[in-house]
């Protein structure tokens, strides 16, 4: 049975933000689906979908806010991570410590402090994340296990 209320995304005269919004949500439904079918059988690749379903919703809650203009162009974590802070602020949470906390756990998770500014470490921002870690885990991430790496638990 075919839903006629909402609009083709192949409509000629549907807006180009619209077809995104549209397939944005869509992708979001199927990830959701997804997830329902295996979220008992295989944690690990469940965490992964919810994941992506949470940057997927993060996005498009990001795009519906936008219309009827094209949303800024973000990649749907960017969306995620802002929804995430206005959330702690929200709850009145210490912004820095939430932020020292987040990095501390993706330290964790990633098997140590440099793991998390490889990407660019001469940066002034990688190096301020990096003092932020070593405040935060020790200067030679001997706090790690605390967050959820070897021997720890979150």
């Amino acid at each position: 049975m075919q839903d006629h209320d909402s609009p083709s995304v192949h409509a000629p005269d549907v807006p180009p933000a619209e077809i995104t919004v549209i397939e944005t949500a869509r992708s979001a439904a199927t990830d959701l689906a997804d997830l329902a079918g295996t979220a008992i059988e295989d944690t690990a690749r469940s965490a992964r979908v919810a994941d992506r379903l949470s940057e997927e919703l993060a996005e498009l809650a990001a795009m519906l806010r936008s219309l009827p203009g094209r949303p800024a162009a973000w990649p749907g974590h960017d969306f995620q991570l802002l929804a995430a802070l206005r959330t702690a602020r929200a709850a009145d949470e210490d912004i820095g410590e939430f932020a020292a906390r987040a990095l501390a756990r993706l330290a964790a998770e990633l098997g140590g402090s440099f793991e998390v500014i490889k990407a660019r470490p001469g940066s002034w921002e990688a190096a301020l994340i990096a003092e932020l870690l070593r405040g935060t885990v020790g200067p030679d991430d001997e706090n790690l296990p605390v967050f959820g790496g070897p021997g720890g638990s979150l």
